[in-house]
């Protein structure tokens, strides 16, 4: 009993063995670095639904939306579906397996091989089979199956990442192009008042020609520039469609805003974020698990050189008739242990194991690009988001002096005091700074969606 006792506390210890490397995450910068680069203060938890602060109800809609519909998050749920489909089935394969058979058996012997008698029987019962995993090499496997899983919750989890921050990036150009639009509108009517009154002056021979035709100029080319404004607008929101994942027509945009929102974030919060998001955004959490699954690999490459021990038996019935076949003098059983070594391949074995670890390195490569990335991304939308929101004050106010002039320039010119040619170039400066304005809110909006989506906030 002794004997027995020692002898399956010795296989239990062996199936308890994995060979191959544990995995450790590797530490390329400590915390301290990470805080000097990204300039992360004190932390708080990351915005859920990070559009909403955009504060626009439409764009939540549209986003919501396409959360639902989008073929990028559908085809990143398929996936996820497969590895842990793929998953279930390499745990079961290192289960005993067991299964029941029946049939019948009929031998005709040769007349020429002696004494021989035909024979033929029945047979019911239950085989079963098991690969004792003692090396660790199904359990190399599982780890690396739900390294694999968890790649594919992350890879979701920054598909719908990536689908929030393009429909809300679509939407703000979407906004941008019929701002512009609206403005070509209505300096396109100005410069028919404008016209007018040159024209008026011109007949009544008070205006030369010189400054009739460069009325006529700025009327044409204001109006030329509103079907181009109309085209983008018809582009932005057929990409609009695309990203959320319907059809243009589904597209309800009826009760859009008339206007670009800033939003009011300030440079606190962009920097009140734990370190931790950049090991937590969804690609460089993924990148670290696709390592996690390769080094598993390594080890159940590892295993391969060790000795496979396998049993498999039989318990049933077996009978030259079918009446007597569930009988207790008709039980029959057999169980066959079974042990391969390998030998002759085991240079290909070898190389194997070569093979894995340098994919594994690959792995460990592409993570520090990750990481890399992200903190590049992060820094990038920081800066980007501050100097555009200052940019866009200055333009603003710039904006609002240009209009004050072009309304003073129109006045002195319809009362004779100054020539046409101070009212163009004060209407043409004014069409810049809107223009330049307009441009400067977008870009603004723009960078703030991009350090949401690097810091990896869920959508």
């Amino acid at each position: 009993m002794r004997r027995i006792l020692l002898y399956g506390t010795a296989l239990l210890t062996c199936v308890s063995c994995s060979v191959g490397p544990d995995y450790v995450r590797p530490d390329f910068y400590d915390e301290a670095t990470m805080a000097r680069e990204l300039h992360f203060k004190t932390p708080q938890p990351l915005p859920e639904k990070w559009y909403r602060r955009l504060g626009d109800s439409h764009l939540d809609n549209l986003v919501e939306k396409g959360l639902q519909n989008s073929t990028d998050i559908h085809t990143a749920v398929e996936r996820l579906r497969q590895a842990r489909a793929t998953l279930s089935i390499n745990t079961a394969s290192y289960l005993p397996q067991a299964g029941l058979k029946g049939g019948y058996n009929y031998d005709k012997y040769s007349k020429n091989i002696g004494m021989a008698a035909d024979s033929h029987y029945y047979t019911a019962g239950f085989d079963a089979s098991w690969e004792l995993d003692l090396w660790g090499k199904g359990r190399r496997q599982r780890e690396a199956d739900e390294a694999s899983v968890l790649a594919a919750e992350y890879t979701l989890q920054d598909a719908r990442n990536v689908v929030a921050a393009e429909i809300a990036a679509a939407y703000i150009s979407l906004l941008q192009n019929m701002e512009n639009l609206r403005f070509s509108e209505q300096n396109a009517r100005l410069q028919q008042d404008i016209f007018a009154t040159v024209s008026a002056k011109y007949n009544s021979g008070l205006s030369d020609e010189t400054s009739y035709r460069e009325a006529q100029y700025l009327l044409e080319d204001a109006q030329a520039q509103i079907p181009q404004y109309q085209a983008e607008v018809e582009k932005y929101k057929n990409a609009l469609a695309t990203i959320i994942g319907i059809l243009p027509s589904e597209l309800n945009l009826s009760k859009l805003p008339s206007k670009l929102l800033f939003p009011e974030t300030n440079k606190e919060e962009l920097s009140a974020f734990p370190l931790y998001v950049v090991r937590l955004r969804p690609d460089v959490a993924a990148a670290e698990q696709k390592l996690i699954m390769q080094n598993a690999l390594v080890g159940a490459a590892v295993a391969e050189l060790y000795p496979d021990v396998s049993i498999s038996g039989l318990w049933g019935y077996a009978a030259q008739g079918g009446s007597k076949l569930i009988r207790s003098s008709s039980q029959t059983y057999n169980y066959a242990p079974l042990l391969t070594m390998p030998l002759l391949d085991w240079n290909k074995l070898q190389n194997n194991i070569k093979l894995q670890e340098s994919v594994r390195q690959e792995y460990l490569e592409n993570y520090k690009q990750t990481v890399l990335n992200a903190v590049t991304e992060i820094r990038n939308a920081q800066t980007a988001y501050e100097t555009s929101k200052n940019s866009t004050r200055n333009k603003y106010a710039a904006w609002q002096s240009m209009q004050i002039a072009a309304e003073l320039a129109r006045k002195k010119y319809e009362s004779g005091l100054s020539e046409f040619a101070d009212v163009m170039r004060t209407q043409q400066n004014m069409l810049n700074a809107q223009q330049e304005y307009i441009s400067a809110l977008a870009q603004s909006i723009q960078q703030l969606i991009a350090f949401y989506k690097a810091i990896g906030a869920p959508a």
